[in-house]
């Protein structure tokens, strides 16, 4: 049975400073190559897989089969060596009840 997971790039994003001080930006590029899913929820973390405060203008994000999409995640400059990993992972919608339905969580590394 084929797996299916979705792009999330770059693998090693880096940092640049925001139009807010005291802020930085990471541009993250999202491809939805999952038929069976629409939906992604944003996350950082730490070297200890612990999360790391961010924002973002949508936690939880529509991208439409075969549709890609860019998302900024905002960190503030006080854990920028803290924050290790951005990731995305699809989220399953509650009424989809097939057993082969698995999510995926895909994970860049700041340089």
């Amino acid at each position: 049975m084929p797996a299916y997971g979705h792009q999330f790039m770059p693998t090693y994003p880096k940092l640049q400073p925001s139009y807010v001080e005291g802020v930085l930006r990471a541009r993250m590029e999202i491809f939805n190559s999952r038929e069976d899913i629409e939906y992604y929820e944003f996350s950082v973390h730490d070297k200890n897989w612990a999360r790391i405060p961010f924002a973002t203008s949508e936690r939880i994000l529509y991208v439409p089969y075969l549709k890609r999409t860019y998302v900024d995640i905002f960190i503030k400059q006080e854990d920028k060596d803290k924050a290790v990993y951005i990731c995305s992972m699809s989220k399953i919608l509650a009424g989809v009840h097939q057993s082969t339905v698995v999510s995926s969580k895909i994970c860049s590394k700041l340089k």
